[in-house]
């Protein structure tokens, strides 16, 4: 369970430091138990300590002995003459000071190595060979007890999931990360890092092996930048589609175009030159895709969306009025309503009943217009119930029926989630990319499209598991909203998304580069989180706040390079919260594989 570096690691707790820190005025309060260790000097342990590691601490109970997991945070050389040393001393003796230092690091008692870490609030237990983790943030640890470095596999059975998903390579450990990816998007997670850092390529690995490995699952990806068109390709090819407002078809080159409306990774692009494939693959990938049909046009439209189901929904939150006259004529409207419409179809859009049920549609039309001239005979009619009939009834009046067919080529936000709920056996489409370049029409498509998930959800719990994946995550839930932006709108869609969306089986998954402007309320329903590079000390402030992860851990990201994250998750590893540093796996080399693989499209 330990690797003591051929007997080169010697260690043992000098110090122990309690740090809090309080967050929103007090509400949150975080608590780091910090160990200081001192090393014996030896550059392979300086070194290995570079790398994230994890110390186990000796430390003796009244029922034998645990070892209490901490992980390392930094390692710093020491010499003892150097802290009798300061500027103060001539240049020249200061200068031997110096070349005495130097040359005595690993050949003195003198030198030693600082190593800060934060208890992660287990223990682990020897028993017989039985090794057992257990929590316990109460046991404290003594001063000068031996400290030891896990090996590789106390950190796997730490923190690897048994035949789990793998995500990447732990960095340090040699040693691969496996995770529970039905805990990961069932309790929600995010990506959050600088621009550059790899959050689409990270992104498209997690919806990879989402599909992959849950087969009741969907998939519908929000993408404002245009990433996941390209990065997808192969999966939408297998069993995707794309769904835009942007109408490629009125284009001189609809493959050109949509080419150009999309963000396609530079190494992507030399890669398909220098691997025995070519630029034209994408192209011809594309060609596939338009001619099966996979590209269908968003219409946001609100009058040919408004289903019956609808219709329904909209006063059944008015028959709990507090008001007994709201409660009595809203549940009169409904009952009359549900005998009109007793057995269709509730997903039936108002222009499919009026096409297909005219009767019924003209009697419905005409229960409300009685219902609306009532209201308005009496002197204060309660405005709740009055806006909602008008609204309706306006959306009756422009209501128009369309050509045959157009129904097949146009998707509305509430139709997608029809699509997405369905149950998956004999339904191939499991993957949705939605490219919204507009922010305002991406909003307003998110909030209509949450809403109607669970409206469809409230009626019946059967059908698929949806993922819901917000690329650019700040454009939907900013700190700061406004109505007429459809700010508000969405924020409060993604907040009730990622509060009550588990037990409805719709799941949320948030990328973004600006934590700084986020709704904090809404990053703190998060359970998985990978950190990548974050600069900023706000933004790392933000997510050790909402994950629980020590502030000195989190600063480690600054450092980060690009693929590179740190990762805590509360319910997708063997033990919650217990951060890891990993080196995740690159989608670009999945994509290459899939289509090099298949570069003759015959299994598409």
């Amino acid at each position: 369970m330990f690797d003591d570096l051929n007997g080169k690691f010697r260690a043992r707790l000098r110090q122990t430091q309690i740090k809090t820190r309080s967050y929103e005025e007090g509400r949150i309060i975080l608590k780091s138990i910090i160990g200081i260790f001192e090393a014996a000097f030896d550059l392979e342990v300086l070194d290995r300590l570079k790398k994230p590691c994890f110390l186990a601490l000796k430390r003796p109970t009244i029922n034998g002995e645990v070892y209490l997991i901490y992980e390392v945070v930094s390692a710093r050389p020491i010499h003892y003459q150097e802290l009798s040393m300061d500027v103060s001393m001539p240049k020249v003796l200061r200068g031997e000071f110096l070349k005495g230092i130097y040359e005595m690091w690993g050949k003195s008692e003198d030198t030693w190595i600082d190593i800060q870490a934060i208890y992660t609030g287990y223990v682990m237990k020897i028993n017989d060979e039985n090794v057992i983790f257990e929590h316990d943030e109460t046991c404290m640890p003594l001063v000068g007890a031996e400290a030891y470095l896990l090996s590789r596999r106390a950190v796997d059975m730490l923190i690897n999931i048994e035949e789990g998903t793998c995500l990447g390579e732990m960095i340090g450990f040699e040693h691969y990360l496996k995770i529970d990816v039905l805990k990961l998007i069932k309790y929600h997670g995010g990506v959050f890092g600088f621009t550059g850092t790899g959050k689409s390529n990270l992104t498209s690995l997690i919806i990879r092996k989402v599909l992959e490995k849950l087969d009741d699952t969907r998939v519908v990806i929000i993408d404002i930048a245009g990433e996941y068109g390209i990065s997808l390709i192969d999966k939408i090819l297998e069993y995707g589609m794309i769904l835009t407002t942007e109408n490629y078809g009125l284009a001189e080159d609809k493959i050109e175009a949509f080419l150009a409306s999309q963000a396609i990774p530079e190494t992507l692009l030399e890669r398909l030159d220098t691997e025995f494939l070519s630029k034209n693959l994408m192209r011809e990938l594309l060609e596939k895709i338009f001619d099966i049909n996979r590209v269908k046009i968003i219409d946001l439209s609100k009058k040919i969306s408004l289903t019956i189901g609808d219709l329904l929904s909209s006063f059944e939150d008015l028959m709990r009025d507090d008001r007994p006259s709201v409660r009595l004529r809203a549940t009169r409207i409904y009952s009359g309503m549900r005998e009109l419409l007793k057995g269709l179809n509730l997903t039936l859009t108002i222009k499919q009943l009026k096409r297909r049920y005219g009767e019924i549609y003209n009697k419905l039309d005409s229960l409300l217009a009685a219902h609306q001239a009532e209201l308005n005979q009496i002197k204060y009619p309660p405005r709740q119930l009055l806006n909602t009939i008008n609204e309706i009834l306006e959306i009756f009046g422009e209501t128009t029926v369309e050509k045959e067919g157009r129904e097949d080529e146009i998707y509305t936000p509430e139709k997608i989630a029809y699509e997405l709920i369905r149950p998956i056996n004999g339904n191939k489409i499991k993957l949705f990319v939605c490219y919204l370049p507009d922010p305002l029409n991406a909003r307003q498509f998110v909030s209509r499209l949450i809403d109607e998930l669970f409206a469809l959800r409230k009626r019946s719990i059967r059908g698929a598991r949806v993922l819901v994946v917000l690329d650019e995550a700040q454009e939907f839930i900013p700190d700061r909203i406004r109505r007429d932006d459809f700010s508000a709108q969405s924020n409060l869609a993604v907040e009730r998304l990622l509060r009550q969306g588990r037990k409805y089986r719709i799941h949320g998954w948030i990328s973004t580069q600006r934590v700084a402007h986020l709704n904090v309320n809404a990053i703190q329903q998060l359970h998985s989180y990978f950190a990548g590079t974050l600069p900023r000390s706000y933004d790392r402030r933000v997510i050790a706040e909402a994950s629980g992860v020590s502030p000195e851990i989190l600063d480690k990201t600054a450092l980060l390079d690009i693929g590179e994250w740190l990762f805590v998750s509360h319910k997708a590893t063997k033990r919650k919260n217990i951060p890891v540093f990993i080196k995740a796996l690159n989608n670009e080399d999945i994509l290459i594989h899939e289509i090099t693989k298949n570069v003759n499209l015959h299994y598409y």
